[in-house]
């Protein structure tokens, strides 16, 4: 894991440093000159491999994807929460013992925040306070969706609604492929992980989609959602039940 700090070199050349950082999150690219140097001048550039766990409980991903990992009783691995480019991460305020350990799932880019700067800067801009309750309430709308999903529909239907989430992604929407298709951003152990299955089951999943012509998987790490109006409904668990939720 290598940290880099970001020295910013007078407040013209802020914008132009700045760009490439946020290449897809409109909500932070809407943040003034002025602001965007205050938020970097409390930052520090942390790149992660997979497997990494982050130290930092305050920050804004900038590529790659973090969860929270918890290690059940007996053995099992949960995967919380899933955050993709773009996402503000603020596990400040829950003791990491009982909430998990953030760790990167693929390398990553992490814009990490010194918390007291952060405040400071917040509280002097209302409108930044309001950007941060808005990221705040995203995730959770999505935590709220995730636990639905993984309490009330099957397998099968929890594959295909994280199928829509990961093609929601800013990241992902910016490397759909001529055909249409999307590369998956985790591995199917993950995705067994953060759903509560086995990785077998994921796999058995991913055949019957294909099998009822729902998506194509031209290559290992793509898939193509080939009937998204059947597909979207699936993952609404919108289909007859015919079998018990199993692993």
């Amino acid at each position: 894991m290598e940290s880099k700090g970001l020295v910013m070199q007078g407040t013209q050349n802020v914008a132009q440093e700045l760009a490439p950082i946020f290449p897809t999150r409109s909500r932070w690219n809407g943040l003034t000159t002025a602001n965007r140097s205050a938020l970097m001048s409390a930052a520090t550039m942390i790149n992660l491999n997979c497997g990494d766990q982050v130290n930092s409980g305050l920050g804004i991903l900038i590529s790659g994807v973090l969860s929270v990992e918890k290690e059940l009783s007996d053995g099992r691995r949960a995967l919380c929460v899933l955050f993709h480019e773009g996402d503000l991460v603020d596990l400040r305020r829950t003791e990491r013992a009982r909430q998990g350990n953030l760790i990167a799932i693929k390398d990553s880019e992490f814009l990490a925040l010194d918390e007291d700067q952060t405040a400071a800067w917040i509280a002097k801009c209302p409108d930044i306070a309001g950007m941060f309750i808005a990221e705040f309430g995203e995730h959770l709308a999505r935590m709220r969706d995730h636990v639905t999903d993984i309490a009330f529909k099957t397998p099968l239907e929890c594959l295909a609604s994280v199928l829509f989430e990961f093609r929601r992604w800013p990241g992902v929407r910016l490397g759909v492929l001529q055909s249409g298709a999307f590369r998956v951003p985790i591995s199917r152990g993950n995705i067994a992980d953060y759903i509560g299955v086995k990785p077998e089951t994921v796999s058995r999943a991913i055949r019957q989609l294909e099998r009822e012509g729902l998506i194509d998987i031209p290559e290992p790490d793509q898939v193509l959602i080939t009937n998204i109006p059947a597909m979207r409904c699936l993952a609404n668990g919108g289909r007859p039940r015919q079998s018990t939720r199993k692993n």
